[in-house]
């Protein structure tokens, strides 16, 4: 019995080849189809799907993002940072509960024994004092 023969296909036509060869060329075979069904499962679009007029980079980018915006919210939310922690532990409280934890401002008066109307008027205060703090910086 003679030495066993590999093959693999290439554009229709068996091409003779060495053992290693033939097992790595189906190991990644089977890698590939693997990451295929993975990504159909998870609804993935591959990148080569994109290049499907020879401008892959022109059909990825999304013109509704500007980078600029981008940079500029992100030193917006820092300067929010800065200026939420020179607030007092007690007006800092009172920010995380109602826009953190969105809690009403009747749950809170209840919680401290007071009418909602004066959290309302705290509320007020403390964001009086954050707009001042921020309009310098913008």
């Amino acid at each position: 019995m003679g030495k066993k023969e590999y093959h693999i296909y290439v554009r229709g036509k068996a091409v003779p080849v060495s053992e290693e060869v033939y097992k790595a060329y189906w190991k990644i075979t089977e890698h590939e189809k693997y990451l295929q069904r993975k990504d159909w499962k998870y609804d993935v679009i591959p990148f080569s799907a994109m290049d499907y007029d020879g401008h892959f980079v022109d059909n990825i980018i999304d013109e509704r993002i500007d980078l600029e915006k981008i940079v500029e919210v992100k030193m917006q939310i820092e300067e929010l940072n800065k200026a939420l922690a020179t607030l007092t532990k007690k007006e800092r409280e009172l920010i995380e509960a109602i826009f953190y934890k969105e809690e009403s401002l009747r749950s809170i008066g209840k919680k401290e024994k007071v009418s909602y109307q004066a959290i309302g008027k705290r509320r007020d205060r403390i964001l009086e004092k954050l707009r001042k703090l921020l309009e310098d910086k913008f």
